[in-house]
C-alpha cells in the first residue's frame, strides 16, 4: 500500500509540474482607489492593460496620476488577481522622481511589502521609468527584484518624492496556485493509471 501511494504521489507531482514553471502575465479581475485623489478621474484599468508609457512619457499621459498623497494603508491603489497566484516578477511604470512601494496579500487585510522603487535609480531623467525585476531585461533593478511570493492582491503607493505621482504600469507575472482544469484531467488520468497498474500487480 505504501508503494502504491508513492507512486500516486511521484505521479501528481510529475504531471503538475509544468503548470509550476509556466510563468505567464498575472490580470487583475479589478481594481480600486484607496483614498487617492486622482487627476481628471483617470480609469484604473490602463495600470493593466499591456500598454506600456515609452520612458520618458510626460508622467500624466496614459497614467493613473494624484498629486501630495503619500501614505499606505489609507492612501492606495489595490488590485485583485481574484485568486491565488505565485508571483516571479513584476514590471512597473512609474514617474522617475518618486519613490514608490509595493505590497501583496493573500487575505487583503494582512500586508507584506515585496519592494520599494527608489527615486532616480532607472534610466529615465524625465516623465516615466520603466524597471523590471526580470534579470537581463534591459530595464532590470536589483532593488525591485523579490523572492517568488503567493498572493491574491496587490498595491502600490507614494511614499515620498516631489508631491507629483503617477503610475502606467504594474504587470506581475506568475502562475495560478489552483491548477488550471486540463491540468486536473491530466492529473485524475495519471493517477487513474498508476492505479491500475498497482491494482493489476497485487
Amino acid at each position: 500500500m505504501n508503494h502504491l501511494l508513492k507512486s500516486l504521489l511521484i505521479a501528481a507531482s510529475l504531471i503538475s509540474a509544468p503548470a509550476a514553471f509556466a510563468a505567464s502575465p498575472v490580470t487583475p479581475v479589478s481594481a480600486s482607489n484607496n483614498g487617492i485623489v486622482l487627476i481628471d478621474g483617470a480609469d484604473l484599468s490602463i495600470l493593466f492593460d499591456g500598454y506600456i508609457a515609452p520612458e520618458g512619457t510626460p508622467y500624466q499621459t496614459d497614467a493613473v496620476s494624484w498629486f501630495g498623497q503619500v501614505g499606505s494603508s489609507g492612501v492606495t491603489l489595490d488590485f485583485d488577481f481574484g485568486q491565488l497566484y505565485t508571483l516571479s516578477d513584476v514590471l512597473i511604470g512609474v514617474d522617475h522622481n518618486d519613490f514608490y512601494q509595493v505590497q501583496v496579500s493573500l487575505d487583503g487585510s494582512v500586508w507584506n511589502t515585496l519592494f520599494t522603487n527608489l527615486s532616480f535609480e532607472g534610466q529615465s531623467n524625465f516623465g516615466s521609468e520603466i524597471i523590471s525585476s526580470v534579470a537581463g531585461d534591459p530595464e532590470y533593478q536589483a532593488t525591485i527584484d523579490f523572492p517568488t511570493t503567493v498572493a491574491r492582491y496587490a498595491r502600490i503607493y507614494a511614499v515620498g518624492g516631489d508631491s507629483a505621482f503617477s503610475v502606467s504600469e504594474v504587470s506581475f507575472s506568475g502562475v495560478a496556485v489552483v491548477p488550471e482544469p486540463e491540468t486536473w484531467a491530466l492529473l485524475i488520468a495519471g493517477l487513474g493509471l498508476i492505479g491500475a497498474i498497482a491494482y493489476r500487480r497485487s
